[in-house]
């Protein structure tokens, strides 16, 4: 199974990113065959945030905009989704405990934990470096 994080949406909603490109060919791939993938809701809220910020787009979408977007990858695009479930707590908290484990990637954390918990073997980021250690078969930046 497959998923992608926020930051492959973001590129592949934003034209006039150097990263576009390569981003909206694995959106494409994704709604040709949503069968072979699942994305979180942490991912959703994420990329709403994301498409609202003034500082990430140079002309943020509006609420409704944004919230449309979110609404087709969830209940249009085919795909399974999936979200943080109670059972995932105690390996996250394992992990957070650790005393070199760094607070900024907790999130992260929590999204590697859903996903694996959720049967996704291979994830596309352009942020691999947070995710070395999600336990993923395969990582992949199709931006790189």
């Amino acid at each position: 199974m497959n998923s992608l994080d926020m930051n492959i949406l973001v590129y592949a909603s934003n034209r006039a990113a150097p990263e576009h490109g390569k981003a909206i060919e694995v959106v494409h791939a994704m709604l040709a065959s949503p069968s072979d993938w699942i994305i979180a809701d942490q991912v959703l809220w994420e990329f709403y945030k994301a498409l609202r910020h003034p500082l990430i787009l140079s002309k943020p979408r509006t609420a409704r905009q944004a919230a449309a977007q979110v609404q087709f990858l969830r209940e249009e695009g085919g795909m399974a989704c999936c979200a943080y479930e109670i059972r995932q707590f105690s390996a996250v908290l394992e992990k957070l405990q650790s005393p070199r484990f760094p607070y900024q990637r907790t999130h992260d954390t929590v999204l590697g934990e859903t996903l694996r918990g959720n049967g996704v073997t291979t994830f596309y980021t352009h942020n691999t470096r947070d995710f070395a250690d999600a336990g993923f078969a395969h990582l992949i930046d199709p931006i790189a």
